[in-house]
């Protein structure tokens, strides 16, 4: 690995105040960076000298200045945001410091610039270990970025963006501690850097908002720049810059490639971060890292949205339509039936309540909303989570059965009617029939009864796995159900729903003595309850697309309200250049507060044009935690403005 090196960096042995110049650790557009050794102590500290390359020199061997007059406006700003650089993260390292942000030790000026003196991280950067050939996996990446993140989140809340994070400013230790270096773009905001000679970003990392200075910056262009780095260290390649992305067609998306090693549940986190524009991004640190945290079952399970159309008719007449991200796929084929085998008819489970008729007014069209059927109970997936509902008798699980004398043959062509009408995706229409071919071929064969049961116990095992998978999702994306109030008339189809859940969840499981015909029997019922379950649940979701609409605005009002009082306090009068330093700080923090403020609220007003717009739940469901985040940093700001007296 080759030694960084700059022409105009300070001669090893170079004495700064305590400290004796090692050798340059690293070069950037704002700075050089040394290793030094204090004189007295002999320990190691990494120090900063504050050096942009593109608009100053240096003079007699030490002294920096700007290479012209019309540079010298942008040197003396950059100066003074390197020393505030320094206070804020000084400030982040005390009472206690943050393990993964690089922490300050000291801050000085001399030869016309200014140092930092900061801790010295011993460690390798990510950029040398994918140079070197370093694999990831999701555990390990994860374990990586997770704690920068949580670092970075710190740094967020006290107002400092990053900028520019890449791979050469992520360090890992010998204990494998990452650490986030050089805040060196922290200290330019957008509407400052006016010299076209400065870079303020590095591409591909750089978001759009880095680009064009009409569009706000904020802790969603710090999660783009994660993005791209997960994204790279996941593909071995860097992806296209955004501006290149935005114009040309975006093949960067990691979700719609199989990754071994990743859940779907990463990529699409992933490309949650790198969304090109900045509203279709998280709006926070937090509010990314949920993403990692609803994981997947098992990983490369395709995600499915369910969107309303935005003209619905009422719940008893409505028209939906499932989507998946990925390209759809076509209709499976009807399957073709089985000849009967001459072998013992099976006593099927006792019949009790027909099934509900399917309303002739509701038009599905699924490119994969269902993932199978299963045995398995999805028992209390999340009944702790609702609210208490109307009093309704739950239906019995249907068991509408075949002809108890049926032999396994027709109860497999039953079990694939069942699966057809229920709209199973193509992919597993095709490993149920593979399923049903090994099974039948046993059928023909005459094979002994264990084997028969253990083929159908197998077949039935596989499908349990799906739709565990698919109704938990299902379940999840709809969250807590809404009271009356937040639902007007939805009380009658949220109750159905839960019923049709309770039946799904008591229909389900094998009981360990039964035979094939059993297990195939069953099967069938539990995928006939699916059906049903589904069909309530297309039924209910518009209250709860209601509900969540109202709950964003509730949060929206809310922090509106704090907004406009952070905005109140920061209109006074301007103190007179005789006030205390005391008066003009307090003042001059109100004034930062109040454009932060405007910021938050103007990212707020355009969340809330997409709610009003959305029926998609997970959209409306990332908006709340957003408007419940930007609350929090709402009161913050109220809370600092008012502490600021005047």
């Amino acid at each position: 690995m080759s030694a960084p090196y700059h022409n105009k960096a300070l001669p090893e042995g170079t004495i700064l105040r305590e400290w004796r110049l090692e050798e340059v650790l690293g070069v950037g557009g704002f700075g050089i960076v040394y290793r030094g050794t204090g004189i007295y102590f002999g320990e190691s500290v990494a120090i900063k000298e504050y050096f942009p390359g593109a608009i100053s020199d240096r003079i007699d061997g030490t002294t920096v200045t700007p290479t012209d007059s019309s540079s010298e406006e942008i040197y003396l700003l950059g100066r003074q945001k390197f020393l505030e650089e320094a206070k804020v993260l000084w400030g982040l390292s005390h009472p206690e410091r943050h393990p993964n942000i690089v922490s300050v030790r000291s801050l000085f000026e001399i030869h016309g610039t200014a140092y930092m003196v900061m801790d010295f991280e011993d460690g390798l950067s990510l950029s040398q270990m994918l140079k070197d050939g370093k694999k990831f996996d999701e555990k390990s990446l994860l374990a990586m970025i997770r704690p920068i993140a949580e670092g970075l989140d710190r740094a967020h809340q006290a107002g400092v963006l990053h900028r520019d994070i890449k791979p050469a400013n992520i360090l890992v230790d010998k204990e494998g501690r990452p650490v986030l270096i050089d805040f060196g773009s922290a200290r330019f905001d957008s509407n400052q850097a006016t010299n076209t000679k400065v870079t303020f970003y590095t591409p591909p990392y750089a978001a759009l908002e880095q680009y064009v200075k009409s569009y706000p910056q904020g802790p969603w262009t710090d999660i783009y720049a994660l993005g791209v780095v997960l994204y790279q260290c996941v593909t071995g390649e860097k992806p296209p810059e955004v501006l290149e992305r935005l114009h040309g067609e975006d093949g960067s998306s990691l979700s719609s490639s199989l990754w071994p090693g990743f859940s779907s549940t990463f990529t699409r986190a992933v490309d949650a971060a790198m969304a090109v524009r900045p509203l279709e991004r998280p709006a926070s640190i937090a509010a990314w890292l949920k993403l990692f945290d609803g994981r997947d079952p098992a990983p490369f399970d395709d995600v499915t949205r369910i969107a309303i159309g935005l003209s619905a008719p009422p719940p008893d007449d409505t028209t939906l339509i499932a989507v998946r991200p990925s390209a759809p796929v076509s209709a499976p084929k009807p399957v073709a039936k089985i000849a009967s085998a001459p072998i013992a008819p099976v006593a099927p489970p006792k019949a009790a309540n027909p099934p509900p008729k399917r309303s002739s007014k509701v038009t599905v069209i699924l490119f994969g909303a269902v993932a199978g059927f299963a045995l398995l109970a999805v028992a209390g997936l999340v009944s702790q989570n609702l609210h208490k509902l109307p009093a309704t008798e739950a239906p019995a699980p249907i068991t509408q059965t075949v002809n108890k004398d049926a032999p396994l043959g027709d109860q497999l062509n039953a079990l694939m009617d069942a699966a057809q009408k229920a709209g199973l995706k193509a992919n597993e229409m095709a490993a149920l029939s593979s399923a049903r071919d090994k099974l039948a071929g046993l059928i023909a064969s005459k094979a002994p009864a264990e084997q028969l049961t253990a083929a159908a116990a197998d077949m039935a095992k596989a499908e349990s796995d799906n739709l565990t998978r698919t109704a938990k999702r299902m379940w999840r994306d709809l969250g807590g159900a809404p009271g009356p109030t937040d639902a007007p008339g939805g009380a009658d189809a949220i109750a159905k729903l839960q019923a049709a859940k309770t039946a799904l969840d008591s229909g389900l499981g094998v009981p360990p003595s039964q035979d094939a015909g059993q297990i195939l029997e069953q099967t069938r019922l539990s995928l006939t309850n699916f059906a049903a379950f589904q069909d309530a649940y297309r039924t209910a979701m518009p209250f709860y697309v209601t509900a969540k609409r109202k709950a964003f605005d509730t949060l929206h009002t809310d922090t509106q309200a704090y907004l406009a009082q952070v905005a109140s306090l920061a209109n006074v009068e301007k103190p007179w250049f005789l006030a205390s330093t005391a008066r003009k700080n307090a003042y001059k923090l109100r004034q930062d507060n109040a454009a932060q403020a405007k910021t938050l609220g103007q990212r707020l007003d355009d969340l809330s044009k997409t709610v009003a717009t959305s029926s998609d739940l997970h959209t409306l469901a990332a908006a709340i935690t957003e408007a419940a985040d930007a609350k929090k940093s709402a009161g913050a700001l109220y809370a600092s403005s008012s502490a600021a007296a005047l």
